[in-house]
C-alpha cells in the first residue's frame, strides 16, 4: 500500500507532511505505562505553559485553526484533533479505549501533533491526503448512521473506496477504525505547516518508542512530504 499527498494540497500547504507508521498491535487494557502517561498529562502540559485558557493561543494550535478556516469551516466548532484532545485533558475528561489508542493519544498530546490510526485490514488500495469531491460521502466514527456530505475545499484522507478521515484530522470513519479485533494498524502523524513545539519526525520517533514499550511491533515508518510525495508502506 502506498501513502501519498496529492499535488493540489501542496499548492496551498507547501509544508504539509504525513508521518506514518505500520505496526502489529496489542489489544490489551490496563498497561501501567499508559496509565502513568495519562495520569501525568495535565502536569506535563502545564510545564510547557499550556492551560485551558492558553490552548488556542499556542502557535501550533493557532495555525491548525487557520488551516481549518481555509477548509471553509469554523475552527471554534470543528477543532483539529489535537486541540480537541488538549481541551479534554484540561477538563479532566480522560479517555479509556485500549492501551494502543490511549497510548497514541498521549503521544499526540505531549508532542502537540494530531495523530490517528486505521485498521490495515479495513483499508483498500492506497491512502491519499487530498481535497474531497463536492458531495462525497463520509461515514463518521461514533455518530451512528450519520452521513456527512463533503465540500470541495475540505481535505480528507481517502483509500481506494472511502474517506478514512474528514477535515484532515477532525474525525475518522467507522469503516476503518481500530478496535479489539485489529491486528495491524497504520498510524498517522499530521503536519500542515512547520511546527514550533515538535517536528513530525520527533513525534513519529516518540510514537514508535511508546508503542514498542507497550508490546507493539513497528514494521516500517516514514515521512511523506513535497520532497517525497509518495511512499510504499509495505
Amino acid at each position: 500500500m502506498k501513502i501519498s499527498i496529492d499535488k493540489d494540497i501542496f499548492e496551498n500547504f507547501p509544508e504539509a507532511k504525513i508521518g506514518w507508521l505500520r505496526a502489529v498491535i496489542t489489544n490489551g487494557k490496563g498497561s501501567p505505562r499508559v496509565a502513568e502517561m495519562k495520569k501525568n498529562l495535565k502536569r506535563r502540559l502545564e510545564e510547557i505553559g499550556l492551560s485551558a485558557d492558553t490552548v488556542a493561543q499556542h502557535p501550533d494550535i493557532r495555525r491548525w485553526r487557520e488551516t481549518f478556516s481555509k477548509m471553509g469551516v469554523k475552527p471554534s466548532k470543528y477543532r483539529s484533533s489535537i486541540e480537541a484532545l488538549l481541551r479534554r485533558i484540561f477538563k479532566g475528561d480522560l479517555w479509556s479505549v485500549s492501551d494502543v489508542v490511549d497510548c497514541y493519544d498521549c503521544v499526540s498530546a505531549l508532542n502537540l501533533l494530531p495523530m490517528g490510526a486505521h485498521d490495515m485490514s479495513k483499508l483498500r488500495g492506497d491512502m491519499t491526503l487530498r481535497y474531497a469531491k463536492e458531495g462525497e460521502k463520509f461515514y463518521p466514527l461514533g455518530a451512528g448512521d450519520s452521513i456527512v456530505e463533503c465540500g470541495a475545499k475540505q481535505i480528507v484522507y481517502a483509500d481506494g473506496e472511502k474517506i478514512c478521515c474528514w477535515l484532515w484530522n477532525y474525525r475518522d470513519t467507522r469503516d476503518a477504525s481500530v478496535d479489539e479485533e485489529t491486528k495491524e494498524a497504520l498510524f498517522i502523524v499530521d503536519c500542515a505547516f512547520e511546527n514550533e513545539w515538535r517536528s513530525v519526525e520527533e513525534g513519529l520517533a516518540a510514537l514508535a518508542s511508546e508503542l514498542t514499550q507497550i508490546g507493539c511491533t513497528v514494521k516500517k515508518s516514514g515521512v511523506v512530504s513535497a520532497a517525497e510525495p509518495e511512499m510504499e508502506t509495505e
